[in-house]
């Protein structure tokens, strides 16, 4: 019992960033994982934590375990150590190319249904390398790889600069008719695992992938951040207060309208103006290549569905991907902190 509730104790603590790495116990929480699927069987790769009270930082070791499904290979990465492994303290979960080429309901419905996972766990998808080997890269902060990533992770969420997609959302996308998921992508640039993008899901399925200025635009049209920066040219613009709407009407022809009002710092009206008009462009190219890549990432089609169930019905579940969109953005100027904008 005093075992049990001391790894309580570290996981909040790391969870919620009030304890440092050498506050921790001497227990050793998985901080991230990797999946991928090797000829029929999950190969689950973890990052275990062993703190340190001669270190800020902890050390770390790499472990796996391979099973024909999630909850086995879960119990087969913890196989042989002296130490029960609390992947409910997983802050990021990776998924390997192997795993987005076929299809992720499985693995995403098994680690729905697991005790050992918390939902609010981060999904990533990997590109251009494998999910285990960004376990082992490198951290600028000297956390471990995973734990490091995390943090990024979160820090870019409030930025805007990288959707929020933990399980139980992506679950409940990928069962919810008219709405796709969206992941965070996460690439090797160098040594270090980096944030690189998103990727866009038709159902379960990986469709296509948005760079990293897409990807910002995309995470502002879903307002999951605290604040955000659009660029035009060389200009900078800094957004907050941002709140979305999404309408679809049917009464003559389907047509979405996408509503955008945030407020930007800036000193006059006419930079807001400016403002305005390059959030509404950069949004339209954006809405144009989730259509063309079939992830209706914005719900558009259960707008649609809400709006008139039996239109949408006849008209079929792709037919948001021809559907006409408006965008409307309105952006109130204030003066930032410095008084002007920035």
């Amino acid at each position: 019992m005093k075992r049990m509730l001391t790894g309580l104790i570290t996981g909040l603590c790391l969870l919620l960033g009030g304890c440092s790495w050498k506050d921790a116990s001497d227990l050793s929480p998985v901080t991230a994982g990797a999946i991928t699927r090797e000829n029929g069987q999950y190969l689950l790769t973890a990052e275990v934590a062993i703190p340190s009270a001669d270190s800020a930082s902890p050390d770390s070791v790499i472990v796996s375990g391979k099973a024909s499904g999630i909850p086995q290979a879960i119990d087969q990465t913890g196989a042989g150590l002296d130490a029960q492994l609390y992947w409910s303290h997983a802050r990021v979960l990776l998924l390997d190319k192997t795993l987005l080429r076929d299809g992720i309901r499985d693995c995403i419905q098994s680690l729905t249904h697991s005790s050992e996972v918390r939902p609010a766990v981060r999904l990533c998808a990997v590109r251009n390398t494998d999910a285990a080997s960004l376990l082992d890269s490198e951290s600028t902060s000297g956390d471990p790889a995973g734990f490091a990533l995390g943090d990024s992770i979160s820090y870019a969420i409030r930025q805007s600069q990288t959707p929020d997609m933990p399980l139980y959302r992506m679950a409940d996308r990928m069962e919810t008719a008219g709405i796709d998921p969206v992941l965070p992508a996460v690439s090797l640039k160098g040594t270090q695992a980096v944030l690189s993008g998103s990727a866009l899901f038709s159902g379960d399925v990986l469709y296509g992938w948005l760079d990293e200025q897409q990807t910002g635009i995309l995470s502002i049209l879903l307002a999951d951040g605290d604040t955000a920066a659009i660029y035009d040219t060389d200009t900078r613009y800094q957004l907050s207060n941002i709140r979305t709407e999404i309408a679809a009407k049917t009464d003559k022809k389907p047509h979405i309208t996408v509503i955008v009002q945030t407020d930007v710092a800036c000193e006059m009206d006419v930079q807001a103006q400016q403002a305005a008009r390059c959030l509404q462009e950069q949004s339209c190219m954006v809405i144009s290549a989730l259509q063309q890549a079939g992830c209706d990432a914005l719900g558009f089609g259960r707008a649609w569905q809400r709006e008139d169930a039996d239109s949408w019905k006849q008209a079929g579940t792709d037919a948001w991907q021809t559907v006409p969109v408006t965008v409307h953005v309105t952006c109130h100027a204030v003066q930032s902190a410095e008084g002007g904008s920035r």
